[in-house]
């Protein structure tokens, strides 16, 4: 994070930026649906037919 500011607003280069963010949205996409994916697996739900 604070290299992509730094490539931002001291750098001035915001292309490079821009692509820094979408690269840390997208592996923080995929981390997240990872988690929600294997959370079913270590939850119970009490009444829940499995």
């Amino acid at each position: 994070m604070i290299h992509l500011f730094q490539e931002a607003f001291q750098f001035l280069h915001m292309g490079f930026a821009s692509a820094m963010a979408w690269l840390l949205f997208v592996i923080i996409l995929v981390i997240t649906v990872v988690q929600v994916k294997l959370s079913n697996r270590f939850v119970y739900y009490e009444g829940e037919d499995q």
